[in-house]
Formats: C-alpha cells, structure tokens, sequence
C-alpha cells in the first residue's frame, strides 16, 4: 500500500507540473484575460479619468480628463479635474489655457503652467474650482490636478 501511495503521488506531481509551467509562463497573458473578462478597470483616483476633450496647439495639446468624484461607495462632495499637456519636448516654457471642465462652453478656471519649473496656478472662474492639487511629470507631459467641490464652496 505504501509504494501505490508513493507512485500516485509521484505521478500527480508529474501531471501537476505541466500546469504549474504553463501558469508561470503565460502569467502576463493570464493577467490580461481575468481582466479583459471581469471589466476591471484602474480607479480614476489614478489615472485622473477618461480624456473628454483635447485642444491642439500646433506642436503640443491640452487634454481635459472627466471631472473625478468617485469613491468606494458612491461619490464624494469634493474632487478632482486632470488637465494634461503633451508632448513633453514641444512644450513652450509656460502654458496659459482657459479649462473648460464641464463642458458647458463657458470657461471655468485658467491655468497658467510653468513647464520647466513643473509649477501651476488657477484662477478660477467658476464658484466650484479650487486650487492646484497637485503637478506631475508624465513620460509624454504634464498633468495638472485641480480641485473641485459638486456645488459652490
């Protein structure tokens, strides 16, 4: 009885291996397809959200990310809007653009955004835009973050 244990285990291991080998080596693939399959998408608290609208400016362009509020549960009362010019190496030294965030026509902050420093300022046009929350440098720009609340502050 001992040695029938011995060989099943030996050759469950042996039919196990092939699997383990195929799940290492098609790891990238796999990860892809749960994905793919399950919907999973990155929080937009990362990636500052889906791009809405992009302005060229001849050599380099400004894209308007959606307005973020989301949370785990609903939304939140205060926010964030990701302004991104690009690409980085046709960016003039400052950039002045009017942000129309929700795209109502209407302008609702400017922004002045100093490329070699990687500093932001806003003035805001509309009750609901606050200050700069943060600027980033990107592989291909800069990414300017701005607070917003749902209603007037």
């Amino acid at each position: 009885m001992n040695r029938v244990s011995a060989v099943l285990g030996y050759l469950l291991a042996a039919l196990a291996l092939p699997i383990v080998l195929a799940t290492f080596v098609g790891l990238g693939q796999w990860e892809r397809g749960l994905v793919a399959v399950t919907g999973l998408r990155v929080s937009p608290w990362f990636t500052g959200g889906d791009v809405v609208a992009t302005a060229a400016h001849g050599r380099y362009e400004t894209r308007v990310h959606e307005p973020v509020f989301q949370a785990l549960i609903g939304e939140r009362d205060d926010g964030f809007v990701q302004v991104t010019v690009a690409p980085a190496d046709s960016l003039p030294p400052v950039v002045r653009e009017e942000v129309d965030y929700d795209l109502d026509g209407k302008p609702d902050f400017v922004l002045t955004l100093d490329t070699a420093a990687a500093e932001a300022e806003v003035e805001p046009l509309d009750e609901r835009v606050g200050p700069v929350r943060g600027v980033v440098r990107l592989d291909d720009g800069i990414a300017v973050r701005v607070n917003l609340a749902k209603t007037g502050r």
